[in-house]
């Protein structure tokens, strides 16, 4: 007779644990801190409801975690997890090790997590009354297992009050200072995971980390604020010049500074995008209090160079920073009033350049700017929706439109663009141009250049082709730089004739 040598399956809950491993979750588990991401997400989903979740403190730090969780209500699928250790842990559990989740962030927040994962046996958390950190967490752990050896995984120095009770420590991404109170205390570290990737690679990938987060690529979108100068001919001016570069530095700081605060306000959604999720702070790379303390620096850089400017810069400089936060909390969700808000934003750069260099913006320069622009915005959207559509997935930030929108929006973009040509033909027409130009009749040399670049982007962004910023795709686009060098030319010959005199 034969008998089966299948192994008997022994339910979990009957199997002796070998060790307790206690994790801590915000810095540790997940490489950010949830309290800070549920805030975050408060103050962009419903922030008339900021005041009482600041009010909420005078009841405990508890009652506020709690209050803030249930109006985030994080995805914590999308959470960025510590996969070296995440991969630990699933080893140590198919070794019957007993797992707890043991953090200060909400119990609504822990528990989701922990369902997510599927690798805690039980769960220790803030409660609303409870707020479980330090000595408290220590407390509630021995509530939970009694006087049982555990190890515990931490990543700060708040973790040492825990750790001190522990049998044996795990560390990750701790200071150096806490391994060394925790070898003088005589505890075990069993692992160091050390520090974050951000962290322990050389000065050139910290600056790579942080240019990113910056998004200093954007900055190329700021050389507007040269466009007085040029359209005045004054760039032989040193001290205009001058003049002009302070405005470009402070206001490439102000929108690195308004850019990561848009990415703190989108970072549920960030994560969700096939590549916004690797943006630094989406990705954790860089924490949520770092970013914000970079933001606080840059927009303080901003500040103190606008006060170099004149005072209309300054009171342009802080037109485009308001509006340009206003489109982060609300306008860029709203249909074609992110498209419109987004042309005003280029248009503000124009107008910031002007103030800041003394150069009157002709009305024409005006209106050519915001039609261009507009077609720009319209561009972007379409290029989103194109990737959208060839991804598969749901259109990105619950902005106001739909997949079959593409075409009415491409339709748009060109119209925008050829009424801009439009304005520039009749500005060659106008008195104003024979004051600058020797040969205005060469500027018409610029219409089919205009007509072509205009029309071969949009083509380009309705086949799903371009990048999500059609100024990024222009910087790395041959096509453009040939079209640039010829409009170079073609404004060199208009003028050289008046250079000359």
């Amino acid at each position: 007779m034969l008998m089966s040598t299948a192994p008997i399956s022994i339910p979990r809950e009957h199997i002796v644990p070998r060790e307790h491993i206690v994790v801590d979750l915000d810095g540790t588990l997940v490489l950010t801190d949830t309290f800070a991401a549920s805030l975050l997400e408060t103050f962009r989903k419903y922030p008339l409801r900021i005041p009482g979740v600041i009010a909420s403190l005078f009841g405990g730090r508890a009652s506020c975690k709690r209050l803030a969780a249930g109006l985030a209500h994080l995805d914590v699928a999308c959470l960025p997890y510590n996969e070296p250790l995440l991969d630990y842990l699933r080893e140590e559990r198919a070794a019957h090790h007993h797992l707890i989740l043991a953090t200060g962030a909400d119990l609504s927040i822990a528990n989701r997590v922990a369902e997510h994962l599927g690798i805690f046996d039980e769960v220790i958390a803030s409660d609303g009354r409870r707020n479980v950190t330090g000595d408290e967490k220590l407390r509630a752990i021995r509530e939970r297992i009694g006087d049982a050896p555990f190890t515990y995984a931490g990543n700060s120095r708040a973790d040492l009050r825990v750790w001190k009770g522990a049998k044996s420590a795990i560390l990750v991404g701790a200071p150096s200072s806490c391994a060394r109170h925790l070898r003088e205390a005589g505890i075990t570290i069993e692992r160091d995971f050390g520090r974050s990737d951000f962290l322990i690679r050389g000065i050139g990938h910290r600056l790579r980390v942080l240019s990113r987060c910056l998004r200093t690529h954007q900055w190329s979108k700021n050389v507007l604020v040269f466009a007085p100068l040029f359209l005045g001919h004054r760039l032989g001016d040193p001290a205009i010049i001058g003049h002009a570069l302070i405005a470009f530095l402070a206001l490439s700081f102000c929108a690195s500074s308004l850019y990561i605060v848009n990415d703190l306000l989108d970072l549920q959604s960030d994560r969700l995008h096939p590549t916004k999720r690797r943006r630094p702070l989406a990705a954790g790379q860089i924490g949520v209090e770092a970013g914000l303390g970079i933001s606080a620096a840059t927009v303080a850089a901003a500040g103190g160079l606008s006060l170099l400017l004149p005072p209309e810069a300054r009171i342009m400089l802080a037109c485009y920073a308001s509006s340009s936060l206003l489109y982060s909390l609300k306008l860029k969700r709203l249909l074609f009033v992110d498209v419109v808000t987004l042309a005003m934003l280029y248009a503000l750069r124009v107008l910031y350049g002007g103030a800041a260099t003394g150069i009157a913006i002709s009305v024409w320069t005006l209106a050519f700017s915001l039609f261009l622009f507009t077609s720009l915005a319209a561009v972007k959207r379409v290029a989103e929706l194109r990737r959208v559509k060839t991804s598969a997935t749901e259109v990105p930030n619950a902005r106001g439109y739909r997949e079959d929108d593409g075409n009415q929006l491409a339709s748009l973009a060109s119209a925008g663009g050829y009424v801009a040509v439009l304005v520039f033909a009749l500005y060659i027409n106008s008195p104003e141009v024979t004051l600058l130009y020797a040969y205005p009749k060469g500027l018409w040399l610029l219409c089919p250049i205009l007509i072509y670049w205009i029309s071969r982007i949009t083509l380009i962004a309705n086949r799903g082709a371009l990048d999500d910023d059609p100024v990024a795709f222009a910087l790395k686009d041959r096509a453009t730089w040939i079209c640039g060098a010829l409009a170079a030319l073609v404004l060199l010959l208009s003028t050289w004739a008046h250079i000359a005199r």
